[in-house]
């Protein structure tokens, strides 16, 4: 989704609606294979300020991620909000919060996406008591139990183990 912006570039307080649904495939980050369940629903407004053209978006989307433990599927809503500011032109007062357009678009997708990757969270659970894998064989320890002796004993002090034996 392309938002076109020649209208209200040259023109200080005009500005345009955006009510939009845009529509992800799968997204990779930080370690996680992220897909979407909905399009994610995008509105907000472009207002030219002062010759800045300031971007304003709500954005809502839902998704499934992988718990952090026990790396199950877990359905989610993420709402989240962005607010840019861009110009045609180069600042003398080298603002770096102001992103330098090369035409008179703002591609709304890679803004939205950008957005949603600042605002997920950074551990994404199943449930708060989550058990996770089992560091021996690997086993889901939310759905089975295993035998595997998990002694979590820091290698330097392993011979105080058996000090009082």
């Amino acid at each position: 989704m392309v938002l076109d912006i020649s209208k209200i570039i040259n023109k200080d307080g005009m500005s345009v609606c955006i009510n939009t649904e845009i529509n992800f495939d799968t997204l990779s980050f930080g370690n996680q294979d992220i897909s979407f369940t909905s399009p994610m629903h995008v509105e907000g407004s472009a207002c030219n300020e002062n010759g800045l053209v300031h971007l304003v978006l709500n954005c809502s989307v839902g998704y499934v991620s992988q718990c952090s433990r026990c790396l199950s599927p877990v359905e989610s809503k993420l709402e989240f909000s962005v607010n840019e500011f861009f110009s045609k032109t180069e600042l003398d007062n080298e603002n770096d919060d102001v992103i330098i357009l090369n035409s008179n678009e703002i591609d709304l997708k890679d803004i939205a996406e950008q957005g949603f990757c600042c605002a997920l969270p950074i551990t994404c659970l199943c449930s708060e008591d989550c058990k996770g894998l089992c560091p021996v064989c690997g086993c889901n320890l939310n759905a089975e139990t295993c035998s595997c002796e998990t002694d979590d004993i820091d290698p330097r002090l392993a011979a105080l183990k058996d000090f009082l034996k």
